[in-house]
């Protein structure tokens, strides 16, 4: 089998691999994280400055989210994003994920984060409180 330009082909001289390898990634790749985050955003019906004061963010820092979209923020912003949206456990991770971030189980800080996520804690004064309690540090 040789590959040139991008094409497959097989001994009997058609395409083989390139359709299904265009087809996989068609059909298995998910929204980026910007586009996620925004629609998100979008969905709740809220307004970008509600969501990043909300979150604690600095504005200029919420603009590079928006405007480039494979910008990628550290997982702490991303967890106050998460936050500032009230995102309910699976959305929380599957925002989370797109960000190439996930919760470990054998990570106090993590497991503060998922323990308030089940239980629909999403102040981050609160958050912060059991963090520092529990792990040590402050998001």
């Amino acid at each position: 089998m040789f590959i040139f330009f991008g094409v497959s082909k097989g001994a009997a001289g058609g395409i083989t691999m390139n359709n299904k390898i265009k087809e996989y990634l068609n059909q298995n790749k998910s929204l980026t994280f910007n586009s996620l985050l925004f629609s998100y955003i979008d969905e709740g019906g809220y307004k970008d400055a509600e969501i990043y004061k909300r979150a604690g963010i600095d504005r200029k820092l919420f603009s590079k989210i928006r405007c480039y979209n494979n910008y990628i923020p550290k997982k702490n912003t991303v967890i106050k994003l998460c936050l500032s949206l009230s995102l309910d456990k699976n959305r929380f991770n599957n925002l989370l994920s797109s960000a190439g971030y996930s919760l470990s189980k054998n990570n106090n800080f993590d497991l503060v984060i998922s323990y308030c996520i089940e239980n629909d804690i999403y102040d981050i004064n609160i958050i912060n409180d059991y963090l520092y309690t529990y792990a040590g540090v402050i998001l």
